[in-house]
């Protein structure tokens, strides 16, 4: 028993690190009952380690593929392979070809076996001690406490109960003395054991020292809340409560058995209470920014509450199954009610299903295309030919531009003058004290002029590699360098109408070959501005319909912008219809174009796909697939209640991401069992076979060191208008963070919450991928406007996510001053 707690010590001793113990290099081999070639070769170079989740008790075995010389780290489905540790696994030693291991069954496919065969230099006592501690692991899954605190009888328990007979005869021939597991933590080669001697007397003062129980690290609890919410009780649950400790980075037990309750207390209104026998916990509304998460492999609720401005994240973990899916029904119930207004009963059995599938974590999604094999290869080679040929100055994370202030004398709407003066200082290298001085006193005269103004939108060209921002009434224009990089270009000062009238361009969209910006004051939305972008000036004003307010336009196909389509699509609260410009008149929409709903739809946003179709998202959170203009939506997925903030398309139509507050939604729009392939654009889902949605969002527990509630802007797909390979990535922000998910990732592990992260000293008003390709990322700040890569984007963690100061207590130079 002395060794078993030697083990936990040695191997869970720095709960800094979620990577708890490794065997450093072996080959993954994989083996399946039904395939001819039988045993295959994943990773030719790899290492073997325990990873703790975010839930207690739960563990991952994690095989990662090993980087060879020279390559970078890439989000590729294909480097790593997790396991939950239980009894399940059947983790068991084995040989090949005289090398020794471990093989285990993998619990997300059936008749498929892993290998791990271990390279020569792991000695046995480092593979039995690692055997150990999976046992443990498997051992506090099933037992739902610590390792350390079970006796001599309850492991000779766990032994004579385990389900499955390997693991049983795995922890009964494991036989280690201290002195091994000091060696091999430290991975130092031991000699054989030697015969063993009759045990010392042992003191009984140590022994009781060493078998009393780990106390674990205390975490401030929020305030208990003054008064319970009181109502009808909807459902009740037991469970154990977890609350995430920031210092430890792991949930710790505050409560072994609480009751959850959900609780109406008005029409459409709920709240729940989580309270022991001597405590009070929470009584919170549910809403949106409780950034509700479950899972059922783990049978637990992890959400996030907010107190005197800070964040807290709890964890109920059910006492069983039957418990967890009443909480399931019971919490998805009352958000739906409380977002639609609407009762859950009205709700159809598909619809509800739908609903369910989304709010739960690890829903299965259909497999991802078969074109997707070898694009892994491909990003890696592509990355790696572009680091080569970049300088070493484009190494950077990113590239802050233009702390100058902007030269006065530049192309504008209203005149032209030379500029070359200017020009000159800005690419001087240095500069005089005098100059310093003369430039800080500039900044501070342009900034007092600028006013409130803040960046506000972002579109980002294809043509001569320009991105345009509005500020205010300007509109900044940059220029995309061969490594990546972003440099002021040029301004243009004033946007005004064709009568005159100044305004703040509300919607920006390129059009015509990036010829001409599409613009829309908000003051005036029955009316589109076109900006031709040579002259730097609006040139046409089109009425698009003197009753019908335009609410959002988009390109006629993905990749509209790249023709020269004079056409676009439209959107009212309502309606959904093409616009031509070349009708004239007050009446600019095309009549058998036009789709008109009966009732108010409170659409908010489009986005197209190559062929045209057309994918629409409402305030209600309905989304609506057409396959065409001027018909009725071929499909709606059902509202899950929050409005749709932003939708993208892949080029084929097969994934749709909607943008909601606190999450996306990531929709396959394929048709089950389809022969033709087909997609949701082409034809409706069968009544009970609707797609399972997948949401993306950010893990509670990481929303504790953010600190704020989350707000995502638009998501977006990089673009791949080259038709040789297809999109991989999806972009979004919140707050000073932007946030990437890999798109392969997503689809092969079902996890919504495998994210890349960076933290900006400001708020992100806008991101967007540079067009044509993903490595690198449009970042638009209210003050700046910045490009990183994308490699450089990290795992979230403690020290990534903590707050830094705002932009205003950075470094003057970092900031750009008097944009524009």
């Amino acid at each position: 028993m002395h060794a078993l707690r030697s083990l936990g010590k040695l191997v869970w001793g720095d709960k800094q690190s979620p990577e708890m113990f490794k065997l450093p290099s072996g080959v993954l081999y994989e083996e399946r009952a039904a395939a001819k070639s039988g045993r295959k070769c994943i990773y030719k170079d790899s290492e073997l380690c325990i990873r703790k989740t975010s839930t207690p008790f739960q563990y991952q075995l994690v095989a990662v593929r090993a980087l060879e010389e020279g390559e970078e780290l890439s989000d590729s489905l294909d480097d790593e392979r997790s396991f939950l540790i239980g009894t399940e696994l059947k983790f068991a030693p084995t040989t090949f070809e005289g090398a020794h291991g471990f093989k285990w069954k993998d619990a997300g496919e059936e008749n498929v076996q892993v290998e791990f065969i271990a390279d020569e230099g792991t000695n046995k006592a480092t593979r039995e001690t690692f055997a150990m501690a999976v046992a443990r692991c498997a051992w506090e899954r099933k037992n739902r406490r610590a390792y350390t605190d079970a006796d001599e009888a309850e492991v000779k328990q766990l032994m004579d109960q385990a389900e499955d007979e390997e693991l049983e005869r795995l922890l009964d021939s494991v036989k280690l003395d201290d002195a091994e597991l000091e060696a091999a933590a430290a991975d130092v080669p031991v000699s054989p054991s030697k015969p063993s001697k009759p045990s010392k007397p042992v003191d009984p003062e140590a022994a009781a020292a060493a078998a009393s129980p780990v106390t674990l690290p205390r975490c401030e609890l929020p305030p208990e809340p003054v008064e319970m919410a009181d109502g009808e009780i909807i459902v009740s649950t037991l469970g154990e409560l977890y609350l995430f400790d920031a210092q430890t980075c792991e949930f710790v037990q505050v409560s072994s058995e609480v009751a959850l309750t959900v609780v109406q207390t008005g029409k459409f209104e709920y709240y729940i209470n989580v309270a022991a026998n001597d405590r009070s916990f929470v009584s919170q509304l549910i809403d949106p920014e409780m950034n509700a998460v479950f899972n059922h492999d783990h049978g637990s609720l992890i959400w996030n509450y907010f107190d005197a401005g800070r964040a807290y994240s709890f964890s109920l973990v059910a006492v069983d199954e039957k418990h967890y899916e009443a909480l399931h029904q019971g919490m998805t119930r009352a958000a739906y009610e409380t977002l639609n207004q609407e009762p859950w009963a009205k709700a159809t059995v598909s619809s509800q299903d739908y609903i369910l599938d989304a709010y739960e974590e690890d829903v299965e999604m259909l497999p991802e295309p078969s074109t997707w094999e070898s694009e892994g290869e491909e990003e890696a080679s592509e990355e790696s030919s572009s680091e080569e040929s970049s300088s070493e100055d484009e190494d950077e994370i990113d590239q802050i531009f233009r702390s100058a202030p902007v030269p006065t004398g530049v192309k504008t709407g209203k005149e032209e003058v030379d500029s070359s003066e200017d020009e000159s200082e800005e690419e001087s290298e240095e500069e005089t004290d005098e100059e310093s001085e003369a430039e800080s006193e500039a900044e501070s005269n342009a900034e007092q002029a600028v006013g409130s103004d803040e960046n506000s939108k972002l579109a980002v060209g294809y043509k001569h590699g320009r991105s345009f921002v509005v500020r205010g009434s300007r509109i900044g224009v940059f220029k995309h360098t061969d490594g990546d990089d972003i440099v002021f270009d040029t301004t243009i000062n004033r946007v005004d109408d064709t009568r005159g009238r100044e305004f703040t361009p509300s919607t920006m969209m390129l059009h015509e070959q990036d010829s001409a910006l599409v613009l829309q004051d908000s003051q005036r939305p029955n009316e589109l501005y076109k900006m031709d972008l040579e002259y730097g000036k609006v040139v046409e004003e089109w009425r698009v319909h003197e009753d019908i307010p335009t609410v959002a336009v988009a390109p006629n196909t993905k990749y509209g912008q790249m023709t020269g389509d004079k056409t676009l699509v439209g959107l009212s609260h309502n309606m959904l219809y093409r616009i031509d410009p070349r009708l004239g008149g007050d009446n600019l929409i095309v009549q058998n174009e036009q789709q008109m709903y009966a009732t108010k739809s409170h659409f908010t946003t489009a986005a197209a796909t190559e062929s045209g179709a057309v994918a629409v998202g409402s305030a209600k959170g309905e989304i609506r697939l057409f396959d065409r203009l001027g018909v009725r939506a071929k499909t709606v997925l059902p509202a899950l209640g929050e409005p749709i903030l932003g939708i993208d398309v892949t080029s084929d139509g097969r994934y749709v991401v909607a943008t909601c507050k606190t999450y996306l939604l990531l929709i396959d729009t394929k048709l089950p069992d389809d022969p033709a392939n087909r997609t949701g654009f082409q034809k409706p889902f069968p009544q009970a076979k609707k797609p399972a949605p997948k949401r993306l969002q950010l893990k509670p527990e990481h929303v504790v060191y953010m600190g704020a509630p989350i707000s995502f802007t638009p998501a977006k797909f990089n673009q791949a208008p080259d038709g040789n390979s297809a999109e991989k990535t999806i972009v979004t922000s919140t707050g000073p963070f932007v946030v990437t998910w890999n798109l392969r990732r997503v689809l092969g592990t079902g996890r919504g919450d495998a994210y890349h992260i960076k933290q900006y000293q400001d708020v992100v008003v806008a991101d967007n991928f540079r067009f044509g390709q993903d490595r690198s990322i449009v970042v638009t700040l209210p003050n700046d406007v910045q490009s990183v890569k994308r490699s450089q984007l990290a795992k979230p963690t403690r020290e990534s996510l903590m707050i830094r100061p705002s932009g205003s207590q950075a470094h003057r130079d970092s900031i750009v001053n008097a944009p524009y």
